[in-house]
């Protein structure tokens, strides 16, 4: 059965909230105390106190020694504070909510069979209809089976990519909702011929960003702990901050599933203004 295409707020603070079984991280208020409750019998006042008086000069997500130590000191418990909230996250939430950045001239197959991995020979085909058309006659076969064969190693086949920090991917990642596949763009930037055939591909449709709630089941446990130390150093530094804490939103949150996206978790899309393009 299909579902009907659902246009968004480009503002996301005028869309209704994320349910409460979904992660928003973009809406650190909405989330925080939960961290804190997860974490309540490892992290407690004491551990606070004893943070705030004398915080680690360097506050980071990707190694949370400062935190493992800290409880260790504190209570006398070893922890692994990134893999224990973790596992506590998935009984907490059922998905993460997510954007996923493309250029396509129809949305409707998004809204019916949902958000595809990548398959190499169906892009590949694209590439022929677009670039071996009659258009550009200084291109042949042989052009783009030695783009293919170039570009072949840095392949993304078989997984869907998404970004769970939609500013930065507004901003820092314009690229996928001007240009389109990021696997077309670099068999047009491996073609030779006389140009830069990656302006081809540009506007030809429409920037769309679809907002997801993608299953933390389909997520990879490796991201399922980056996330974890996000969201602990995210709390330990608003703790440090106070009412002048303001979420990093140059910090990305990119990551990939190897399944695809069932329609029934787009929450809906917008086309966004691209201002930035990264591969200017």
């Amino acid at each position: 059965m299909s579902i009907s295409p659902r246009l968004l707020s480009a503002v996301a603070s005028e869309r209704p909230p994320a349910p409460v079984h979904v992660w928003d991280l973009d809406r650190h208020a909405s989330w925080h105390q939960a961290i804190w409750r997860l974490m309540s019998d490892f992290i407690g006042p004491d551990v606070k106190k004893t943070f705030l008086s004398n915080p680690p000069e360097y506050l980071v997500s990707d190694d949370l020694g400062w935190l493992d130590d800290l409880v260790l000191q504190v209570r006398g418990i070893q922890v692994d504070s990134k893999a224990e909230l973790a596992i506590r996250l998935l009984g907490r939430y059922r998905a993460i909510r997510s954007c996923h950045g493309t250029s396509a001239p129809s949305l409707d197959p998004f809204y019916e069979h949902g958000i595809r991995p990548l398959v190499i020979a169906q892009v590949y085909e694209q590439a022929r209809q677009i670039f071996l058309g009659g258009n550009y006659p200084e291109l042949s076969e042989d052009n783009l089976i030695r783009a293919s064969d170039h570009v072949g190693p840095l392949t993304r086949e078989g997984r869907v990519y998404f970004e769970a920090n939609e500013w930065f991917l507004k901003e820092m990642c314009g690229h996928y909702m001007l240009y389109g596949s990021e696997y077309l763009v670099a068999l047009a930037a491996n073609l030779g011929g006389t140009r830069d055939y990656r302006r081809v591909l540009k506007g030809r449709f429409a920037p769309t960003l679809f907002v997801c709630d993608v299953p933390l089941l389909h997520i990879h446990p490796g991201t399922m702990a980056e996330f974890a130390g996000i969201a602990l150093q995210s709390i330990f530094q608003e703790l440090l901050d106070g009412p002048d804490y303001a979420p990093d939103k140059w910090s990305g949150c990119g990551f990939s599933i190897r399944v695809p996206l069932e329609a029934s978790c787009i929450v809906g899309h917008y086309h966004p203004d691209i201002t930035r393009d990264p591969l200017r």
